[in-house]
């Protein structure tokens, strides 16, 4: 691993070494670190342009690594809807984080790896959103 990897520089050394690392099949969103939810938390989802936005460059190794978790294959029409999955996932643990009201279905408990590509995944990429209609 270099520091002159262009994906590196834009996630961050540390951020990428917990994803290499530490992100797992039992990985839930109380594990993320804070650095890299503020990164996700901090997406323009209505900008389509993310090759130069660090924010959505972290959220798009997330959303990887998690597919790869899954042994699953992503879909490059739905990347707009797994970020903001990932968005709202982020802004939840980020309430829960500061002691303030947030969701008390079990589901946030999930893997992370669960909610971007099971059920959860699979509604919000089934839907209309404002950021694609698909």
């Amino acid at each position: 691993m270099t520091d002159k990897d262009p994906i590196i520089e834009a996630i961050g050394k540390d951020s990428f070494e917990w994803l290499l690392r530490e992100f797992s099949r039992e990985t839930t969103l109380k594990d993320v670190p804070d650095k890299v939810l503020d990164r996700i938390g901090s997406v323009d989802i209505t900008v389509r342009n993310y090759a130069s936005n660090r924010d959505a460059i972290t959220s798009i190794a997330v959303i990887t690594f998690a597919y790869k978790l899954a042994n699953n294959a992503q879909k490059a029409q739905f990347g707009a809807k797994d970020i903001l999955l990932l968005k709202v996932l982020t802004k939840n643990e980020k309430l829960r984080r500061e002691g303030k009201g947030h969701s008390h279905n079990g589901i946030w408990d999930a893997p992370l790896f669960e909610l971007i590509t099971g059920e959860v995944g699979e509604r919000i990429r089934a839907m209309r959103t404002m950021n694609s209609p698909i």
